[in-house]
């Protein structure tokens, strides 16, 4: 595989999201003129497409499923379990109630359960904690973990498609593309009437088409590469248009297209990761970082620009070391 940058494009996305969530929690009014710039829901779908590629390389580059679930779960879930226990437990201090009451609760025990199982909207909540910030979500970015998870599981699925398919693996992708556009369209009017509808807009197959165009890309890469800059201004136009207009027709298309554009058409972000790649850290551990801070009046306190900068710096180095003490040791003998 040619040189890219992945992995700035996955940091850009994560830092987008911390500033996003940061805007939103804090509720402070000197944040909202950076909300047009920190589009959270973008760089979520963002990370599908860069996904739907890599995922999707590393299951054809894998000897067996063997190999490439093993792959998977050494990189989500030595961090994402420690992020759910030591939440879990080190927020004892801060909760509301006695120790006593606080892990004998029932939702002690139901955060543990629903959130070690990826299913972190059945108890986002700890007793006692965050009762008095804007949300009591200890950590509400967690959401998209499940749809990574349902993705690791369904790529041999649909990689079995694709060559059952042949030469039209290309039909066989866009019917995905079409079907979870459809889904989360129809879901998306249905949800003025019922939340579970809005509930069920954020679950894996509403985002299946910004996976498809991540696995379309990686299958056809050499010509996507070939005329990269013959359809990258078009592209790039189309993203924007539905953008502004919010549809979401052509947009998982154009926007991932754009994404694997960049990817490989910015050389002096290259070696972005050299050092490491921080941006899952970031990503599971600035919600409960910003949610802390909130709590201990940081946001109250100090002046707008230094509690934000206060917040990013903390968050990046929670990346820093979230890489180099948990997550790169797993990582070390892949299988």
């Amino acid at each position: 595989m040619q040189q890219n940058c992945f992995d700035f494009l996955r940091f850009l996305f994560a830092f987008i999201v911390v500033i996003g969530h940061t805007i939103v929690l804090t509720q402070q009014p000197a944040y909202q003129p950076l909300k047009p710039f920190a589009d959270t829901m973008l760089s979520v779908t963002g990370f599908f497409v860069i996904s739907g590629f890599l995922i999707s390389r590393s299951y054809k580059h894998s000897p067996t499923a063997t190999a490439y679930f093993a792959k998977r779960a050494k990189r989500l879930l030595p961090a994402y379990a420690t992020v759910i226990l030591c939440c879990a437990f080190a927020f004892c201090a801060i909760s509301s109630l006695p120790l006593k009451d606080y892990f004998s609760s029932h939702l002690f025990i139901k955060y543990l359960a629903a959130n070690l199982s990826f299913l972190n909207f059945i108890q986002p909540c700890l007793p006692g904690v965050f009762d008095e910030n804007y949300m009591c979500a200890v950590n509400g970015a967690l959401w998209t973990l499940k749809i990574e998870i349902g993705f690791y599981l369904i790529v041999p699925l649909l990689i079995y498609g694709m060559r059952k398919c042949r030469k039209y693996d290309w039909l066989f992708l866009t019917t995905i593309y079409v079907m979870a556009v459809a889904y989360r369209h129809i879901l998306a009017v249905l949800s003025d009437d019922n939340d579970i509808y809005g509930l069920l807009n954020h679950q894996l197959p509403a985002f299946m088409s910004y996976f498809a165009v991540g696995i379309f890309a990686e299958t056809y890469f050499d010509l996507i590469i070939k005329h990269k800059n013959k359809w990258c201004i078009p592209a790039l136009l189309i993203a924007a248009g539905e953008y502004y207009f919010e549809s979401e027709y052509l947009f998982p298309l154009a926007f991932g297209l754009t994404i694997i554009y960049c990817a490989y058409s910015l050389p002096l972000l290259n070696k972005f990761g050299k050092y490491g790649d921080f941006s899952y850290g970031i990503y599971i551990w600035h919600f409960p970082i910003i949610q802390l801070f909130i709590h201990f009046g940081l946001f109250d306190s100090a002046p707008d620009w230094l509690a934000f900068a206060i917040t990013i710096l903390s968050v990046l180095t929670m990346g820093w070391l979230s890489w180099n003490l948990i997550e790169k040791h797993f990582l070390k003998h892949r299988s």
